[in-house]
């Protein structure tokens, strides 16, 4: 197998892993046996834990905010925007067992174990998001689709925060249908 294909399904095997377990619940060996090679060549790729969560968290965080760079581009409403980029979640919750959540979600929640430049990224991850949400609320309070009481900016940390939460709560309770429900009423809070 090339080095990128190995390298690669090592990141793929990791990130399912830590969005299911937890970066703390995921080791070297859990990647080695559902890669087939040996914890040698995983360290060869990735010499310690905190290269391959920078490595993972930088994939992670351009592949996440393309997507929603590109909705944000888009020429459809905002309520549709707002509910594509809140699908992105429910995508991710809904996937394999219900039982995955966003990555930054899993690692915010293990953050006081994580080194300085992976603290940084999972930061910047939530920083980038809130920004994003505020040109989607904006745009909805200018054409009037989002009629809202308050602050643009905390109204779009509320739905950040609801979503990575969310997630991690209808892991324990409902699943993807509990959710749903969630994402609806936050739809239907924004709408005023």
């Amino acid at each position: 197998m090339k080095e990128v294909d190995t390298k690669t399904q090592i990141l793929d095997v990791a990130q399912d892993l830590i969005q299911r377990l937890g970066v703390n619940g995921m080791s070297y060996q859990d990647i080695s046996e559902v890669v087939g090679i040996r914890k040698a060549s995983i360290h060869t790729h990735f010499p310690k834990k905190d290269d391959l969560l920078a490595a993972l968290l930088d994939r992670y965080n351009d592949r996440f905010l393309g997507i929603v760079d590109g909705i944000l581009a888009s020429s459809d409403s905002p309520e549709v925007k707002l509910r594509r980029y809140c699908s992105l979640y429910e995508a991710t919750l809904s996937s394999g067992s219900q039982d995955k959540a966003c990555l930054c979600a899993m690692l915010g929640a293990e953050l006081a174990t994580l080194n300085h430049p992976s603290v940084e990224r999972v930061r910047q991850f939530y920083q980038a998001n809130e920004e994003r949400l505020v040109t989607f609320l904006k745009e909805g309070c200018q054409d009037g689709s989002f009629r809202f009481p308050g602050d643009i900016a905390a109204m779009a940390a509320l739905i950040f925060g609801l979503l990575e939460g969310g997630m991690l709560i209808a892991r324990v309770h409902g699943g993807t249908a509990h959710f749903h429900q969630v994402i609806e009423q936050l739809i239907q809070l924004v709408k005023g």
